[in-house]
């Protein structure tokens, strides 16, 4: 994996994390607060501009995501086909930014350990 895509790697791995906390702090009922549900939205934005950014080699070598999907909820929350509905933006934030924080964490840690000598 080259520089660039790690910096962006390491990038979405952030704006992921930080979604997550901001739900985390503000409790279950996160999605009632319009001032995190905005927040939440940005990082999940900018989670699928830098997917775009990643170049297609690397995100085929990392299994386990759907950068597709990633890719595309980013065009409706930017784009704003008809309106976001909450339940779609929650289950990206808890039953997929986990996931994709995990991948993408491994991902870096593989890239960074060098090879065994042959």
């Amino acid at each position: 994996m080259d520089e660039r895509d790690r910096d962006y790697l390491e990038a979405i791995a952030e704006n992921a994390r930080v979604a997550l906390r901001y739900a985390r702090e503000q409790g279950v009922d996160w999605a009632g607060d319009g001032k995190t549900v905005d927040a939440i939205a940005k990082r999940v934005d900018q989670v699928g501009e830098l997917v775009k950014r990643v170049s297609p080699e690397t995100l085929v070598a990392i299994a386990g995501v759907d950068w597709r999907g990633a890719k595309a909820f980013r065009e409706v929350l930017v784009h704003g086909y008809g309106d976001l509905e909450l339940s779609v933006l929650a289950d990206v934030v808890e039953g997929k930014l986990p996931g994709l924080v995990a991948v993408v964490e491994a991902a870096l840690e593989a890239s960074s350990t060098p090879a065994p000598p042959d």
